[in-house]
């Protein structure tokens, strides 16, 4: 009998857990961050990274043409420029679907 109560109280702790957890919903999270720039010819589209959304470290996340993502720093100038320039860049394919 001592068995079943254990066993029982096994699986509403693993429950818990995986309740806590997400079960299998599992971020993809940039670890750490380059100085390095990337140039702008590489790069399609870019996410941005928040603590509040999980992950550990802010960063904005690069999407390349190959489908790699890179992570950057997000307060670095020249991320602040590179992502200027790709909201620009979406904002006329925006414009020019809507005419």
């Amino acid at each position: 009998m001592q068995w079943l109560h254990l066993l029982c109280l096994s699986l509403l702790v693993l429950g818990c857990i995986l309740n806590v957890h997400g079960g299998n919903n599992v971020l993809d999270c940039c670890l750490r961050t380059s100085e390095t720039p990337i140039p702008r010819r590489i790069v399609q589209d870019y996410r941005l990274q928040l603590v509040q959304d999980g992950c550990n470290i802010p960063a904005a996340v690069f999407i390349t043409t190959k489908g790699k993502r890179l992570c950057a720093p997000l307060q670095a100038p020249w991320v602040i420029r590179l992502q200027e320039k790709l909201d620009a860049i979406s904002a006329r394919k925006a414009k020019a679907q809507g005419k």
